[in-house]
């Protein structure tokens, strides 16, 4: 009895991940469920790699079959959730680094505002060539840091769309297009023709749908009956549906506006989707090199809110460029990792 429930428990685990797997190839307004189960692709890859590690210990050669070749499926796929780089590329002629960060409006784990203070290490620490900020201050915030942004890391110009929470700061940057879901000042994408030492690159700064799943995460288990934890997990699932298929439109008009670029183009920012989705999938256009897949170790991760353990957030560069290094930086205040490429020809 207890051979054939764990043998069930297998099947499902390996078949899920194979459902997983697809997902990236399934635009989620045509089909939303699939877009749910990327976001433990890791884990059921990993159960899927036990169970046939098992069966193959019984030699139950039958059973083995069906993990076997969902594994198999997902060897195109290792790289993205498991990056094994043997360290950075040769220095080239010239350089620039590039970070992307979602500051969480600055404030901390318990919501309460920070200073500049405590985000200045951060912030003036790296001294990058170009700085992309998802969930930072709108211009109209009575402290919206832009002054000690531009003194603390040396960019004297940006790019902020009046009432919008996402920046691009530069030294010489060209303001190409924006566009935001709705009348949301957080979700939606600029695009700005940057001039660097390595010519004249095209920077798509996204801060995708959000899923608004967090905090309701953040409160499973606490609820007091039965109908209260089903209908938290019905809202979660509303949520995620309207979210993923906002965020498959979003990623469709990114993918084009790479292809359009007479430049060099990089894109960076908060997806909301790891790197197994649809939405990776569409914007990770054959143009694309992911930094992290390329140059990084390990799974990446760079949230740490109530769902841990996500990669979420992004540097994808064009294939004209080089990935020299990339890593993690801890903001000390958001639930967000930062990232910071450095990026020659």
């Amino acid at each position: 009895m207890l051979s054939r429930f764990l043998h069930l428990l297998g099947v499902t685990f390996s078949l899920s991940a194979a459902f997983g797997l697809l997902a990236r190839f399934v635009p989620p307004d045509v089909w939303w469920p699939p877009a749910v189960v990327p976001l433990f692709l890791p884990i059921l890859l990993a159960l899927t790699l036990l169970y046939a590690s098992w069966n193959a210990y019984r030699r139950r050669w039958k059973w083995t079959a069906l993990p076997a070749l969902v594994l198999l499926l997902s060897l195109p796929m290792a790289k993205r959730l498991f990056a094994i780089s043997t360290g950075g590329s040769a220095a080239g002629a010239s350089s620039i680094s590039v970070i992307t960060a979602n500051l969480r409006g600055f404030q901390n784990d318990l919501w309460k505002d920070i200073s500049f203070t405590a985000a200045e290490p951060f912030l003036g620490g790296a001294k990058p060539d170009v700085l992309l900020l998802q969930e930072t201050r709108t211009e109209g915030h009575r402290a919206n840091f832009v002054a000690e942004i531009k003194a603390s890391t040396g960019l004297a110009k940006r790019h902020q769309p009046p009432g919008k929470a996402i920046a691009t700061y530069a030294n010489d940057p060209t303001f190409v297009a924006d566009k935001f879901i709705e009348t949301g000042a957080f979700n939606g994408y600029l695009i700005t023709d940057v001039t660097t030492e390595l010519g004249k690159i095209r920077v798509i700064n996204a801060h995708l749908q959000s899923n608004r799943i967090s905090a309701m995460a953040g409160q499973i288990g606490e609820d007091d009956t039965l109908g209260e934890g089903l209908n938290r997990a019905e809202s979660m699932l509303r949520n995620y549906r309207r979210s993923a298929i906002l965020r498959a439109q979003q990623a469709n008009e990114i993918r084009r506006a790479i292809h359009d670029s007479p430049y060099p183009v990089i894109v960076g920012g908060d997806f909301n989707d790891v790197p197994s989705s649809y939405t990776y999938q569409r914007i990770r256009s054959p143009r694309l090199r992911d930094a992290w897949a390329d140059r990084g170790f390990g799974p990446g991760t760079t949230f740490t809110g109530p769902l841990p353990g996500l990669r979420i957030d992004f540097l994808l560069v064009d294939t004209s460029l080089s990935v020299r290094s990339i890593e993690r930086i801890e903001t000390g205040f958001s639930d967000h990792r930062a990232l910071r490429a450095v990026i020659s020809r």
